[in-house]
Protein backbone atom coordinates (compact mmCIF):
# COMPACT_ATOMS: atom_id res chain seq x y z
CA UNK A 1 0.00 0.00 0.00
CA UNK A 2 3.03 2.31 0.83
CA UNK A 3 4.35 1.76 -2.39
CA UNK A 4 1.42 2.34 -4.33
CA UNK A 5 1.18 5.48 -2.61
CA UNK A 6 4.54 6.32 -3.32
CA UNK A 7 3.92 5.39 -7.13
CA UNK A 8 0.82 7.15 -6.96
CA UNK A 9 2.31 10.41 -5.11
CA UNK A 10 5.69 10.61 -7.91
CA UNK A 11 3.17 11.24 -11.10
CA UNK A 12 1.40 13.79 -9.15
CA UNK A 13 4.67 15.99 -8.37
CA UNK A 14 5.67 15.45 -11.80
CA UNK A 15 2.28 16.72 -13.40
CA UNK A 16 2.66 19.57 -10.68
CA UNK A 17 6.19 20.52 -12.53
CA UNK A 18 5.31 20.09 -15.69
CA UNK A 19 2.05 22.62 -15.51
CA UNK A 20 4.41 25.02 -13.34
CA UNK A 21 6.78 24.77 -16.25
CA UNK A 22 4.02 25.33 -18.95
CA UNK A 23 2.81 28.05 -17.54
CA UNK A 24 5.74 29.83 -17.29
CA UNK A 25 6.77 29.11 -21.25
CA UNK A 26 2.94 30.47 -21.87
CA UNK A 27 3.46 34.04 -19.66
CA UNK A 28 6.84 33.91 -21.70
CA UNK A 29 4.93 33.80 -24.40
CA UNK A 30 2.58 36.39 -23.99
CA UNK A 31 4.95 38.70 -22.46
CA UNK A 32 6.75 38.59 -25.96
CA UNK A 33 3.93 38.84 -28.13
CA UNK A 34 2.98 42.16 -25.52
CA UNK A 35 6.44 43.21 -26.59
CA UNK A 36 5.90 42.98 -29.86
CA UNK A 37 3.10 44.55 -30.15
CA UNK A 38 4.30 47.44 -28.49
CA UNK A 39 7.35 47.65 -30.52
CA UNK A 40 4.51 47.21 -33.67
CA UNK A 41 2.61 50.06 -32.35
CA UNK A 42 6.45 52.68 -31.82
CA UNK A 43 7.29 51.73 -35.30
CA UNK A 44 3.82 53.02 -36.65
CA UNK A 45 4.03 56.05 -34.54
CA UNK A 46 5.30 59.08 -36.96
CA UNK A 47 9.11 60.40 -35.95
CA UNK A 48 9.17 64.23 -35.39
CA UNK A 49 9.90 64.54 -39.50
CA UNK A 50 6.77 62.90 -39.76
CA UNK A 51 4.82 65.32 -38.14
CA UNK A 52 6.22 68.16 -39.40
CA UNK A 53 5.63 66.71 -42.70
CA UNK A 54 2.08 66.04 -41.66
CA UNK A 55 1.07 69.76 -40.51
CA UNK A 56 2.76 71.02 -43.43
CA UNK A 57 0.00 69.47 -45.22
CA UNK A 58 -2.83 70.34 -42.88
CA UNK A 59 -1.73 73.57 -43.25
CA UNK A 60 -1.02 74.07 -46.81
CA UNK A 61 -4.82 71.95 -46.97
CA UNK A 62 -6.11 74.75 -44.97
CA UNK A 63 -4.48 77.39 -47.29
CA UNK A 64 -5.76 75.34 -50.23
CA UNK A 65 -9.60 75.85 -48.22
CA UNK A 66 -8.90 79.70 -48.05
CA UNK A 67 -8.10 80.22 -51.60
CA UNK A 68 -11.65 79.05 -52.60
CA UNK A 69 -12.95 81.71 -50.22
CA UNK A 70 -14.31 84.35 -52.48
CA UNK A 71 -14.04 87.85 -51.48
CA UNK A 72 -14.18 91.43 -53.40
CA UNK A 73 -10.55 92.54 -54.15
CA UNK A 74 -10.33 96.36 -55.09
CA UNK A 75 -8.23 95.76 -58.06
CA UNK A 76 -10.62 93.90 -59.56
CA UNK A 77 -13.99 94.47 -61.42
CA UNK A 78 -16.15 92.06 -60.04
CA UNK A 79 -19.60 92.46 -61.62
CA UNK A 80 -21.18 91.47 -58.43
CA UNK A 81 -19.74 95.07 -55.95
CA UNK A 82 -22.16 96.98 -56.57
CA UNK A 83 -20.24 99.89 -54.22
CA UNK A 84 -17.43 99.59 -57.16
CA UNK A 85 -19.94 99.62 -60.52
CA UNK A 86 -22.27 101.98 -59.87
CA UNK A 87 -22.22 105.86 -60.41
CA UNK A 88 -22.18 108.26 -57.89
CA UNK A 89 -25.52 109.38 -59.11
CA UNK A 90 -27.06 106.21 -58.97
CA UNK A 91 -25.40 106.06 -55.26
CA UNK A 92 -27.11 109.18 -54.32
CA UNK A 93 -30.53 107.97 -56.17
CA UNK A 94 -30.30 104.54 -53.83
CA UNK A 95 -29.65 106.68 -50.80
CA UNK A 96 -32.61 109.21 -51.14
CA UNK A 97 -34.90 106.29 -52.29
CA UNK A 98 -33.69 104.15 -49.07
CA UNK A 99 -34.10 107.65 -46.93
CA UNK A 100 -37.67 108.68 -48.31
CA UNK A 101 -38.87 105.28 -47.29
CA UNK A 102 -37.23 105.89 -43.50
CA UNK A 103 -38.56 109.43 -43.95
CA UNK A 104 -42.44 107.64 -44.49
CA UNK A 105 -42.14 104.75 -41.40
CA UNK A 106 -41.23 108.06 -38.67
CA UNK A 107 -43.85 109.97 -40.24
CA UNK A 108 -46.76 107.35 -39.72
CA UNK A 109 -45.56 107.70 -35.44
CA UNK A 110 -46.63 111.07 -35.12
CA UNK A 111 -49.46 111.97 -37.60
CA UNK A 112 -51.61 110.14 -35.02
CA UNK A 113 -51.55 113.62 -32.82
CA UNK A 114 -53.86 115.98 -34.85
CA UNK A 115 -56.04 113.02 -35.67
CA UNK A 116 -56.20 111.65 -32.22
CA UNK A 117 -59.59 113.96 -31.10
CA UNK A 118 -61.52 112.08 -33.91
CA UNK A 119 -60.70 108.38 -33.08
CA UNK A 120 -61.72 109.80 -29.28
CA UNK A 121 -65.15 110.94 -31.36
CA UNK A 122 -65.83 107.75 -33.62
CA UNK A 123 -64.25 105.19 -30.46
CA UNK A 124 -65.92 107.55 -28.01
CA UNK A 125 -62.61 107.27 -25.98
CA UNK A 126 -60.64 109.22 -23.28
CA UNK A 127 -57.57 111.18 -24.51
CA UNK A 128 -55.38 109.52 -21.84
CA UNK A 129 -56.20 106.06 -24.04
CA UNK A 130 -56.12 107.80 -27.76
CA UNK A 131 -52.21 108.67 -26.39
CA UNK A 132 -52.02 105.05 -26.91
CA UNK A 133 -52.10 105.03 -30.57
CA UNK A 134 -48.70 107.36 -30.56
CA UNK A 135 -47.40 105.04 -27.83
CA UNK A 136 -48.01 101.32 -29.30
CA UNK A 137 -46.68 102.47 -32.48
CA UNK A 138 -42.94 103.36 -30.90
CA UNK A 139 -42.93 101.03 -28.75
CA UNK A 140 -43.04 98.67 -31.63
CA UNK A 141 -40.41 100.70 -33.26
CA UNK A 142 -37.59 100.04 -30.45
CA UNK A 143 -38.96 96.21 -29.97
CA UNK A 144 -38.51 95.09 -33.53
CA UNK A 145 -35.26 95.42 -34.05
CA UNK A 146 -33.97 93.18 -31.34
CA UNK A 147 -36.58 90.08 -32.65
CA UNK A 148 -35.79 91.04 -36.67
CA UNK A 149 -32.08 91.96 -36.33
CA UNK A 150 -31.15 88.80 -37.44
CA UNK A 151 -33.56 88.76 -40.57
CA UNK A 152 -30.64 91.13 -42.37
CA UNK A 153 -27.66 89.17 -41.01
CA UNK A 154 -29.36 86.21 -43.19
CA UNK A 155 -31.72 87.46 -46.12
CA UNK A 156 -29.32 90.97 -46.88
CA UNK A 157 -30.48 94.53 -47.02
CA UNK A 158 -32.97 94.51 -50.27
CA UNK A 159 -35.14 91.69 -49.12
CA UNK A 160 -35.11 93.38 -45.36
CA UNK A 161 -36.45 96.19 -47.18
CA UNK A 162 -39.44 94.80 -49.17
CA UNK A 163 -40.31 92.68 -45.80
CA UNK A 164 -40.43 95.38 -43.63
CA UNK A 165 -42.16 97.95 -45.40
CA UNK A 166 -45.03 95.44 -47.10
CA UNK A 167 -45.80 94.06 -43.66
CA UNK A 168 -45.82 97.52 -42.22
CA UNK A 169 -48.49 98.69 -45.30
CA UNK A 170 -50.68 95.49 -44.64
CA UNK A 171 -50.92 97.01 -40.80
CA UNK A 172 -51.52 100.35 -41.71
CA UNK A 173 -54.68 98.78 -43.67
CA UNK A 174 -55.93 97.58 -40.22
CA UNK A 175 -55.53 101.16 -38.92
CA UNK A 176 -57.11 103.30 -41.34
CA UNK A 177 -60.33 101.04 -42.01
CA UNK A 178 -60.67 98.76 -38.46
CA UNK A 179 -64.36 99.55 -37.07
CA UNK A 180 -62.90 98.68 -33.27
CA UNK A 181 -60.19 100.88 -31.75
CA UNK A 182 -58.37 97.44 -30.44
CA UNK A 183 -58.04 96.95 -34.12
CA UNK A 184 -56.43 100.24 -34.51
CA UNK A 185 -53.74 100.00 -31.82
CA UNK A 186 -53.04 96.24 -32.69
CA UNK A 187 -52.19 97.60 -36.20
CA UNK A 188 -50.23 100.53 -34.95
CA UNK A 189 -48.30 98.38 -33.23
CA UNK A 190 -47.68 95.57 -35.45
CA UNK A 191 -47.24 98.50 -38.41
CA UNK A 192 -44.29 100.26 -36.21
CA UNK A 193 -43.03 96.47 -35.26
CA UNK A 194 -42.21 95.49 -38.96
CA UNK A 195 -41.39 99.21 -40.35
CA UNK A 196 -38.32 99.28 -37.35
CA UNK A 197 -36.64 96.38 -39.37
CA UNK A 198 -35.91 99.03 -42.56
CA UNK A 199 -34.98 101.84 -40.27
CA UNK A 200 -32.00 98.78 -38.23
CA UNK A 201 -30.60 98.53 -41.35
CA UNK A 202 -31.07 101.46 -43.85
CA UNK A 203 -27.68 103.47 -42.52
CA UNK A 204 -25.76 100.07 -43.00
CA UNK A 205 -26.91 100.10 -46.72
CA UNK A 206 -26.26 103.78 -47.37
CA UNK A 207 -22.69 103.13 -45.85
CA UNK A 208 -22.58 100.32 -47.98
CA UNK A 209 -21.84 101.70 -51.21
CA UNK A 210 -20.32 104.95 -50.06
CA UNK A 211 -16.57 104.83 -49.26
CA UNK A 212 -16.00 106.33 -45.77
CA UNK A 213 -14.61 110.01 -47.48
CA UNK A 214 -17.98 110.12 -49.36
CA UNK A 215 -20.61 108.69 -47.00
CA UNK A 216 -20.31 111.96 -44.34
CA UNK A 217 -23.56 113.97 -46.46
CA UNK A 218 -25.68 110.95 -47.09
CA UNK A 219 -25.33 109.58 -44.26
CA UNK A 220 -26.37 113.16 -42.30
CA UNK A 221 -29.28 113.31 -45.35
CA UNK A 222 -30.32 110.03 -43.91
CA UNK A 223 -30.38 111.11 -39.63
CA UNK A 224 -32.26 114.08 -40.48
CA UNK A 225 -35.00 112.31 -42.11
CA UNK A 226 -35.13 110.55 -38.59
CA UNK A 227 -36.08 113.64 -37.11
CA UNK A 228 -38.19 115.34 -39.76
CA UNK A 229 -40.12 112.89 -39.98
CA UNK A 230 -41.87 113.40 -36.46
CA UNK A 231 -42.06 116.82 -37.37
CA UNK A 232 -43.38 116.83 -40.97
CA UNK A 233 -46.15 114.40 -40.14
CA UNK A 234 -48.55 116.46 -38.03
CA UNK A 235 -48.23 119.16 -40.74
CA UNK A 236 -49.92 116.83 -43.48
CA UNK A 237 -52.27 115.68 -40.69
CA UNK A 238 -53.29 119.38 -40.36
CA UNK A 239 -53.45 120.05 -43.92
CA UNK A 240 -56.42 117.21 -43.69
CA UNK A 241 -57.71 118.45 -41.11
CA UNK A 242 -61.52 119.21 -42.02
CA UNK A 243 -61.24 115.76 -43.70
CA UNK A 244 -62.02 112.15 -42.55
CA UNK A 245 -59.22 111.02 -40.24
CA UNK A 246 -58.40 108.31 -42.87
CA UNK A 247 -57.36 110.89 -45.38
CA UNK A 248 -53.85 111.44 -43.40
CA UNK A 249 -52.60 107.67 -42.97
CA UNK A 250 -54.20 107.14 -46.48
CA UNK A 251 -51.26 109.06 -47.94
CA UNK A 252 -48.69 107.73 -45.72
CA UNK A 253 -50.10 104.60 -47.03
CA UNK A 254 -49.75 105.52 -51.10
CA UNK A 255 -46.07 107.18 -49.95
CA UNK A 256 -44.78 104.13 -48.25
CA UNK A 257 -46.64 101.63 -51.49
CA UNK A 258 -44.37 104.12 -53.69
CA UNK A 259 -41.26 103.90 -52.06
CA UNK A 260 -41.40 100.44 -51.83
CA UNK A 261 -42.09 99.81 -55.57
CA UNK A 262 -38.92 102.24 -55.78
CA UNK A 263 -36.98 99.64 -54.29
CA UNK A 264 -38.17 96.64 -55.52
CA UNK A 265 -37.77 97.79 -59.04
CA UNK A 266 -34.83 99.82 -58.55
CA UNK A 267 -32.86 99.22 -55.75
CA UNK A 268 -30.29 96.38 -55.93
CA UNK A 269 -28.67 94.04 -52.95
CA UNK A 270 -26.00 96.21 -51.27
CA UNK A 271 -24.77 93.71 -48.48
CA UNK A 272 -21.47 92.15 -49.21
CA UNK A 273 -21.48 89.18 -47.88
CA UNK A 274 -24.93 88.05 -49.66
CA UNK A 275 -23.22 89.84 -52.76
CA UNK A 276 -20.29 87.35 -52.54
CA UNK A 277 -22.77 84.23 -52.47
CA UNK A 278 -23.95 85.20 -56.43
CA UNK A 279 -19.57 85.86 -56.91
CA UNK A 280 -19.22 82.41 -56.14
CA UNK A 281 -21.96 81.17 -57.60
CA UNK A 282 -20.87 82.99 -60.67
CA UNK A 283 -17.28 81.04 -59.66
CA UNK A 284 -18.78 77.31 -59.45
CA UNK A 285 -20.59 78.10 -62.99
CA UNK A 286 -17.99 79.44 -65.13
CA UNK A 287 -15.04 76.91 -63.75
CA UNK A 288 -16.99 74.10 -62.62
CA UNK A 289 -15.01 73.78 -59.35
CA UNK A 290 -17.10 73.75 -56.23
CA UNK A 291 -15.35 74.43 -54.21
CA UNK A 292 -15.62 77.93 -54.45
CA UNK A 293 -17.48 79.70 -51.58
CA UNK A 294 -18.78 82.23 -49.37
CA UNK A 295 -18.69 83.20 -46.28
CA UNK A 296 -22.40 83.56 -45.78
CA UNK A 297 -22.83 80.20 -46.92
CA UNK A 298 -21.49 78.64 -44.33
CA UNK A 299 -23.59 81.13 -41.97
CA UNK A 300 -26.47 79.85 -43.34
CA UNK A 301 -25.71 76.46 -43.05
CA UNK A 302 -25.28 76.55 -39.32
CA UNK A 303 -26.96 79.06 -38.43
CA UNK A 304 -30.31 78.77 -36.28
CA UNK A 305 -32.86 81.58 -36.37
CA UNK A 306 -33.94 80.69 -32.81
CA UNK A 307 -30.36 80.90 -31.81
CA UNK A 308 -29.61 84.31 -33.52
CA UNK A 309 -32.99 85.71 -32.28
CA UNK A 310 -32.14 85.09 -28.80
CA UNK A 311 -29.12 86.42 -29.39
CA UNK A 312 -30.18 89.19 -30.50
CA UNK A 313 -32.66 90.10 -27.42
CA UNK A 314 -30.01 88.84 -24.75
CA UNK A 315 -26.55 90.75 -26.32
CA UNK A 316 -28.39 94.70 -25.82
CA UNK A 317 -29.65 94.05 -22.29
CA UNK A 318 -26.30 92.51 -21.54
CA UNK A 319 -24.73 95.65 -22.48
CA UNK A 320 -27.23 97.98 -21.14
CA UNK A 321 -26.86 96.72 -17.38
CA UNK A 322 -23.25 95.59 -17.43
CA UNK A 323 -21.88 98.87 -18.79
CA UNK A 324 -23.01 102.27 -16.88
CA UNK A 325 -21.63 104.56 -19.45
CA UNK A 326 -23.79 102.79 -22.51
CA UNK A 327 -26.85 103.07 -19.87
CA UNK A 328 -26.37 107.05 -19.30
CA UNK A 329 -25.71 107.55 -22.93
CA UNK A 330 -28.79 105.49 -23.82
CA UNK A 331 -30.96 107.46 -21.27
CA UNK A 332 -29.43 110.72 -22.89
CA UNK A 333 -30.92 110.11 -26.15
CA UNK A 334 -34.25 108.76 -24.57
CA UNK A 335 -34.74 111.83 -22.93
CA UNK A 336 -34.56 114.09 -25.77
CA UNK A 337 -36.23 112.23 -28.10
CA UNK A 338 -39.17 111.44 -25.70
CA UNK A 339 -39.40 115.41 -24.93
CA UNK A 340 -40.21 115.20 -28.69
CA UNK A 341 -42.83 112.99 -28.55
CA UNK A 342 -44.16 114.60 -25.62
CA UNK A 343 -44.57 117.79 -27.55
CA UNK A 344 -46.83 115.50 -30.11
CA UNK A 345 -49.81 115.88 -26.99
CA UNK A 346 -48.72 118.70 -25.57
CA UNK A 347 -48.12 121.54 -28.60
CA UNK A 348 -52.48 120.73 -29.40
CA UNK A 349 -52.96 121.11 -26.03
CA UNK A 350 -50.79 124.88 -25.69
CA UNK A 351 -51.37 126.87 -28.70
CA UNK A 352 -54.71 126.33 -29.47
CA UNK A 353 -55.09 127.40 -25.46
CA UNK A 354 -52.78 129.99 -25.97
CA UNK A 355 -53.00 131.48 -28.97
CA UNK A 356 -56.12 130.17 -30.48
CA UNK A 357 -54.31 127.98 -33.25
CA UNK A 358 -56.59 126.35 -35.53
CA UNK A 359 -55.50 122.37 -36.09
CA UNK A 360 -53.28 123.49 -38.98
CA UNK A 361 -51.60 126.13 -37.65
CA UNK A 362 -50.74 124.05 -34.51
CA UNK A 363 -49.28 121.48 -37.01
CA UNK A 364 -47.16 123.94 -38.53
CA UNK A 365 -45.99 124.95 -35.01
CA UNK A 366 -43.81 121.73 -35.42
CA UNK A 367 -41.70 123.79 -38.01
CA UNK A 368 -39.63 125.03 -35.28
CA UNK A 369 -37.65 121.94 -34.29
CA UNK A 370 -36.91 121.04 -38.47
CA UNK A 371 -35.93 124.36 -38.67
CA UNK A 372 -33.08 123.89 -35.91
CA UNK A 373 -31.69 120.88 -36.96
CA UNK A 374 -31.73 122.02 -40.63
CA UNK A 375 -29.50 124.94 -39.36
CA UNK A 376 -26.63 123.08 -37.43
CA UNK A 377 -27.01 119.95 -39.91
CA UNK A 378 -23.95 121.10 -41.73
CA UNK A 379 -21.73 121.47 -38.77
CA UNK A 380 -21.26 117.56 -38.56
CA UNK A 381 -19.14 118.19 -41.47
CA UNK A 382 -17.01 120.54 -39.41
CA UNK A 383 -17.22 117.86 -36.41
CA UNK A 384 -15.33 115.35 -38.87
CA UNK A 385 -12.75 117.70 -39.88
CA UNK A 386 -11.62 118.91 -36.48
CA UNK A 387 -11.88 114.89 -34.97
CA UNK A 388 -9.31 114.51 -37.81
CA UNK A 389 -7.22 116.84 -36.61
CA UNK A 390 -6.62 115.71 -33.23
CA UNK A 391 -5.99 112.47 -34.14
CA UNK A 392 -2.85 113.79 -36.21
CA UNK A 393 -2.21 116.04 -32.96
CA UNK A 394 -2.32 112.87 -30.60
CA UNK A 395 0.05 110.97 -32.93
CA UNK A 396 -2.56 109.29 -34.69
CA UNK A 397 -3.90 107.85 -31.90
CA UNK A 398 -7.93 107.96 -31.97
CA UNK A 399 -9.93 107.64 -28.55
CA UNK A 400 -13.73 107.75 -28.94
CA UNK A 401 -14.08 110.55 -26.48
CA UNK A 402 -12.70 112.47 -29.84
CA UNK A 403 -16.10 111.91 -30.78
CA UNK A 404 -17.61 113.98 -27.99
CA UNK A 405 -17.57 117.63 -29.22
CA UNK A 406 -21.38 117.96 -30.97
CA UNK A 407 -22.40 116.33 -27.29
CA UNK A 408 -20.71 119.20 -25.44
CA UNK A 409 -22.85 121.78 -27.89
CA UNK A 410 -26.29 119.64 -27.49
CA UNK A 411 -25.79 119.64 -23.66
CA UNK A 412 -26.02 123.16 -23.27
CA UNK A 413 -28.82 124.31 -25.90
CA UNK A 414 -31.02 121.23 -25.17
CA UNK A 415 -32.07 122.93 -21.62
CA UNK A 416 -31.81 126.59 -22.75
CA UNK A 417 -34.29 125.92 -25.49
CA UNK A 418 -36.61 124.01 -23.03
CA UNK A 419 -36.35 127.31 -20.92
CA UNK A 420 -36.71 129.53 -23.42
CA UNK A 421 -39.84 127.93 -24.54
CA UNK A 422 -41.48 127.16 -20.92
CA UNK A 423 -41.25 130.90 -20.36
CA UNK A 424 -42.35 132.37 -23.45
CA UNK A 425 -45.37 130.42 -23.74
CA UNK A 426 -47.98 133.47 -22.16
CA UNK A 427 -50.79 134.92 -24.40
CA UNK A 428 -48.94 138.14 -24.25
CA UNK A 429 -46.05 136.69 -25.90
CA UNK A 430 -45.68 136.33 -29.79
CA UNK A 431 -45.78 133.08 -30.59
CA UNK A 432 -42.87 133.41 -32.71
CA UNK A 433 -40.98 133.00 -29.45
CA UNK A 434 -41.56 129.45 -27.81
CA UNK A 435 -41.07 128.43 -31.46
CA UNK A 436 -37.74 130.23 -31.23
CA UNK A 437 -37.19 127.75 -28.05
CA UNK A 438 -38.28 124.69 -29.65
CA UNK A 439 -35.63 125.63 -32.65
CA UNK A 440 -32.62 125.67 -30.09
CA UNK A 441 -33.88 122.61 -28.63
CA UNK A 442 -34.11 120.69 -31.69
CA UNK A 443 -30.73 122.28 -32.35
CA UNK A 444 -29.46 120.49 -29.34
CA UNK A 445 -31.15 117.33 -29.93
CA UNK A 446 -29.50 116.90 -33.49
CA UNK A 447 -26.62 117.62 -31.49
CA UNK A 448 -26.70 115.08 -29.30
CA UNK A 449 -27.70 112.32 -31.48
CA UNK A 450 -24.88 112.84 -33.69
CA UNK A 451 -22.22 113.24 -31.03
CA UNK A 452 -23.48 110.16 -28.94
CA UNK A 453 -24.16 107.77 -32.31
CA UNK A 454 -20.80 108.46 -33.63
CA UNK A 455 -18.87 107.91 -30.18
CA UNK A 456 -21.31 104.99 -29.98
CA UNK A 457 -19.98 103.08 -33.27
CA UNK A 458 -16.34 104.03 -31.97
CA UNK A 459 -16.42 103.15 -28.65
CA UNK A 460 -18.20 99.48 -29.20
CA UNK A 461 -16.96 98.63 -32.75
CA UNK A 462 -16.91 95.07 -32.43
CA UNK A 463 -20.22 95.42 -30.37
CA UNK A 464 -21.94 98.20 -32.58
CA UNK A 465 -24.75 96.64 -33.99
CA UNK A 466 -25.68 95.76 -30.41
CA UNK A 467 -24.98 98.97 -29.12
CA UNK A 468 -27.25 100.87 -31.45
CA UNK A 469 -30.11 98.22 -30.73
CA UNK A 470 -29.86 98.74 -27.17
CA UNK A 471 -30.05 102.90 -27.93
CA UNK A 472 -33.12 102.08 -30.04
CA UNK A 473 -35.08 100.43 -27.30
CA UNK A 474 -34.22 102.45 -24.71
CA UNK A 475 -35.09 105.82 -26.33
CA UNK A 476 -37.91 103.98 -28.26
CA UNK A 477 -38.88 102.91 -25.22
CA UNK A 478 -38.96 105.73 -22.98
CA UNK A 479 -40.40 108.03 -25.99
CA UNK A 480 -42.92 105.53 -25.72
CA UNK A 481 -44.01 106.59 -21.92
CA UNK A 482 -43.54 110.22 -21.98
CA UNK A 483 -46.80 111.13 -23.79
CA UNK A 484 -49.34 108.87 -21.45
CA UNK A 485 -48.16 111.50 -18.90
CA UNK A 486 -47.13 114.95 -20.93
CA UNK A 487 -50.42 116.41 -20.77
CA UNK A 488 -51.65 115.51 -17.33
CA UNK A 489 -48.36 116.98 -16.73
CA UNK A 490 -48.84 120.29 -18.68
CA UNK A 491 -52.68 120.62 -17.39
CA UNK A 492 -51.98 119.96 -13.60
CA UNK A 493 -48.41 122.23 -13.15
CA UNK A 494 -49.02 125.02 -15.66
CA UNK A 495 -47.76 125.21 -18.73
CA UNK A 496 -44.68 126.86 -17.51
CA UNK A 497 -43.53 125.33 -14.58
CA UNK A 498 -44.09 121.98 -17.02
CA UNK A 499 -41.77 123.17 -19.38
CA UNK A 500 -39.60 124.51 -16.50
CA UNK A 501 -39.08 120.95 -15.10
CA UNK A 502 -37.81 119.19 -18.21
CA UNK A 503 -35.36 121.94 -18.70
CA UNK A 504 -34.40 121.48 -15.06
CA UNK A 505 -33.96 117.66 -15.80
CA UNK A 506 -32.02 118.33 -18.83
CA UNK A 507 -29.52 120.65 -16.87
CA UNK A 508 -28.42 117.84 -14.87
CA UNK A 509 -27.09 115.54 -18.37
CA UNK A 510 -24.52 119.25 -19.01
CA UNK A 511 -21.72 117.27 -17.35
CA UNK A 512 -22.30 113.66 -18.69
CA UNK A 513 -19.91 114.66 -22.03
CA UNK A 514 -17.12 116.35 -19.91
CA UNK A 515 -16.79 113.55 -16.96
CA UNK A 516 -17.04 111.00 -19.98
CA UNK A 517 -14.45 112.84 -21.72
CA UNK A 518 -12.28 112.80 -18.42
CA UNK A 519 -12.73 109.55 -17.52
CA UNK A 520 -14.18 107.58 -20.31
CA UNK A 521 -10.78 105.40 -21.04
CA UNK A 522 -11.27 104.10 -17.65
CA UNK A 523 -14.75 103.15 -17.97
CA UNK A 524 -14.04 101.64 -21.09
CA UNK A 525 -11.31 99.38 -19.29
CA UNK A 526 -14.20 98.35 -16.79
CA UNK A 527 -16.72 97.30 -19.61
CA UNK A 528 -16.61 93.80 -21.16
CA UNK A 529 -18.09 95.18 -24.27
CA UNK A 530 -15.97 98.64 -25.46
CA UNK A 531 -14.15 97.66 -28.30
CA UNK A 532 -12.23 100.47 -29.83
CA UNK A 533 -9.16 98.86 -31.58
Amino acid sequence: MGEKSSKHETPVEISSEQNSNTSRNSSAQCDNRRDAEIERAYSLMPDEDDLERMNTLASQMRVDEKDYEVRFDDTLDDPENVARRISKVRKYYISISITAASLNITMISSCWALVAEKFMAKFHISREVAVLGISFYIFGLGVGPLLLGPLSELAGRRLTFIFSLSLSIVWQCLVIWSTTIEGVFFGRFLSGFFGSALLSVAGGAISDIFSKDEVGIPMTIYTLSVFFGPSLAPIIAGAFAHDDYRWSFIVLLISCAVTLLLIIFTVPETYAPLLLIEKAKRLRRETGNERFFAPMEVTRKNASVAKLVLTSVRKPFGLLFRDKMMAVLCFYTGLVLAIIYLYFVAFPYIFPTLYNFTVFETGLSYLGLMIGMIIVSPASIIFQKRYERKVIANNGQRTPEMRFEALFYGAFLTPAGLMIFAWTCYPSVHWIAPLIGSAVFGAGVFFVFVGVFNYTVDAYRRFAATAMACNSFVRSTMSAVFPLFGLQMYQGMGINWAGFLLAMVAITMIPVPFLFSKYGAYLRSKSPYAWDD
